[in-house]
């Protein structure tokens, strides 16, 4: 099967695009990028994530299941 791969980022042939739905054998796929679907404030929470990296403000898996494991202990024996 051949695939032939059309972007429009307007709306400037929209006959042409109804042409293609009105064939049997065109599927459509809509892909949009996903990040400009995202609200301000998923942004805003990626943004400060990807800062947080760039800025060292990070732990990594070992340290917080060591801190994890420690903390359950202290809980499991102040019984």
């Amino acid at each position: 099967m051949k695939q032939l791969t059309i972007n429009i980022k307007d709306n400037k042939y929209p006959f042409f695009l109804e042409l293609l739905k009105s064939m049997d054998f065109v599927s459509i796929a809509d892909n949009d990028d996903w990040f400009e679907n995202l609200s301000e404030n998923e942004k805003k929470s990626i943004h400060k994530g990807i800062d947080d990296i760039e800025s060292g403000r990070i732990h990594s898996h070992e340290d917080v299941m060591a801190l994890a494991k420690k903390k359950i202990s202290e809980l499991k024996n102040n019984k």
